[in-house]
């Protein structure tokens, strides 16, 4: 239960600081379309996993999580990252 409720006030806390700053979100390429990445703060300011979403019928749905090496080089693919919270 408290794993849970990490996870789920790491989201809705994700969704808002996207909000207020759009860089935030890292654009990766999979699966044939363009999906961003989001920072997950698990257990304090730095992230631990990065959350992905794609636009999804007018919404953004998310569908799985990376760990930060993974979403790094999935990155990769478009762009360097320039986020901070990206960066090796």
């Amino acid at each position: 239960m408290l794993l849970r409720r990490a996870f789920e006030g790491a989201v809705v806390e994700a969704a808002r600081r996207a909000a207020a700053n759009y860089t935030l979100a890292v654009p990766q390429f999979y699966g044939g379309r363009i999906q961003l990445l989001l920072p997950l703060c698990l257990t304090g300011d730095k992230p631990e996993l990065a959350q992905t979403i794609q636009r999804e019928d007018g919404f953004y749905a998310a569908r799985t999580c990376l760990t930060l090496d993974m979403a790094y080089n999935n990155a990769r693919l478009i762009c360097r990252p320039e986020t901070s919270w990206i960066k090796r």
